[in-house]
């Protein structure tokens, strides 16, 4: 299981235990060091004892260096029965006079010796020992000699010691971590609690219930909450919308669909080869208007912001302007319509869909054509203006009122002056392409306040 699949009770838990194990192991070490140091210490005073013990039973006699070693400087150190205790006392250049005459000398680095006691360690006789040596100065009228008494012993005892208080120190350590596991997971369970209440909430919903979460959570956990509700919101928008688009939809295709219908009866029923043709003449166009309204609801459709290709490349707008405009100069010969490009002679880049900013160009230049008496003239222009690409389609035809400018946008609004074989969605998807693709669309009045001009802003690339 990857770490993002894990609950949340347990990564919260896991980032708090893992974190004090780790702080735990690193006490150990400190307790360890503080151990060692603490039982050295111990331990090194009763050797520091023994050997001051057995300075004090040196003594000078004419020539010579005499020991008398007490019994009760050694007894002190074998109160553990596992240790081995071994002693050597040298006088001037390290002459050896009674003890362990091999017992391993005083490191470099401590020499020359001091008044001040020196501990170290080394491997004497198969074991570890611990070895203190102190100095004693001795003086008479025929001898005056610097004498070192140095007194051994193993580590068994110190280090069983040592042992014993890092295990008494790591379990209760243990302890600790275990009593934080267990009241970290609890204590997360009931925090998360109210979450889970949550979930049950929401499962109890109905599909169709897209109301504002209402339930108290905690502060964490509020701003997904907000989020939640706001995509609920935009959800619910989108499916009155969709229902809306549909019935409208369905009411639009029933009308031609039915007069389809009745034509196709009324010709059944004509007997007059030139009535039937008539009729079947209106049945063409009642299929046509059928298929563009079709068309359009698809290029609807695939305009809505989520909806279809979300394809964004760069390319000439300007060039796309000409195309478009020249596939459509047939149509707008048979509708006598004089249709013409203007614009800069420098190609504008702009980034986005080119299929359907083409769609764009296409319902407004059919629009135009359609709404525009025989006679009339339609410009297609592109020019630049603060960093956009401006697309204007002008004609003098009779206008759109400044009052009916900003319901045209609306889908299947149809101005009382509408063609009637139009659908109401052309100026629709124009505005539903310019927003999808980050513009703007706008109606104007034309020159001299005549005619329409509709005006749609898109930002040109850098390059541009």
């Amino acid at each position: 299981m990857s770490w993002r699949n894990k609950s949340l009770r347990r990564r919260l838990a896991l980032w708090v235990i893992i974190p004090l194990a780790i702080v735990s192991a690193f006490m150990l070490m400190d307790v360890r060091d503080s151990s060692r140091k603490a039982a050295n210490e111990a331990y090194d005073r009763v050797l520091l004892g023994s050997a001051l013990a057995i300075a004090e039973r040196v003594a000078i006699e004419g020539n010579k260096i005499l020991v008398d070693v007490p019994y009760v400087a050694l007894e002190m150190l074998t109160s553990a029965a596992q240790d081995r205790v071994f002693y050597q006392v040298s006088g001037p250049s390290a002459k050896f006079i009674t003890g362990y005459a091999d017992l391993p000398a005083i490191p470099r680095h401590l020499t020359p010796l001091r008044s001040d006691p020196v501990f170290y360690e080394a491997h004497y006789k198969g074991a570890t020992v611990r070895i203190g040596a102190v100095v004693r100065v001795l003086s008479s009228p025929k001898l005056s000699a610097r004498v070192v008494i140095k007194v051994a012993e193993t580590v068994e005892a110190r280090n069983a010691l040592i042992s014993e208080l890092i295990t008494g120190a790591a379990l209760r350590q243990a302890l600790l971590i275990l009593v934080a596991a267990i009241i970290v997971w609890v204590g997360l369970g009931r925090g998360l609690k109210p979450l889970t209440r949550l979930e049950e909430a929401l499962n109890r919903r109905n599909p169709a219930d897209l109301h504002p979460i209402q339930h108290e959570v905690p502060y964490e956990v509020r701003n997904l909450i907000g989020a939640i509700n706001h995509l609920m919101e935009r959800l619910s928008n989108s499916i009155e919308a969709m229902q809306r688009f549909t019935a409208n939809a369905a009411h639009q295709l029933r009308t031609p669909l039915a007069a389809i219908k009745t034509q196709t009866e009324v010709a059944l029923r004509h007997q007059d080869p030139d009535e039937t043709q008539k009729t079947l003449s209106h049945l063409h166009d009642s299929a046509e208007q059928t298929t563009r309204l079709i068309n359009q609801l698809m290029s609807l459709a695939r305009a809505t912001p989520g909806e279809g290709s979300l394809i964004q490349e760069d390319f000439d707008i300007r060039q796309l302007c000409i195309d478009v405009t020249k596939t459509m100069v047939p149509t707008a010969i048979e509708a006598g319509i004089d249709l013409g490009f203007e614009g800069e002679d420098i190609p504008l880049h702009i980034t986005g869909d080119p299929t359907l900013f083409e769609e764009l160009l296409r319902n407004l230049t059919h629009n135009a054509i359609s709404y525009c008496p025989s006679g009339s003239h339609t410009s297609v222009r592109v020019r630049k203006q603060n960093g956009a690409a401006v697309i204007e389609v002008e004609d003098n035809g009779p206008g759109i009122p400044e009052s009916e400018r900003e319901a045209a946008f609306e889908r299947f609004h149809r101005l009382p002056s509408s063609n009637p074989s139009g659908c109401g969605l052309g100026l629709s998807i124009v505005q539903e392409i310019a927003r999808q693709q980050g513009g703007d669309a706008k109606i104007l009045s034309g020159k001299d306040n005549s005619g329409t001009l509709v005006q749609v802003s898109v930002a040109l690339s850098p390059q541009s």
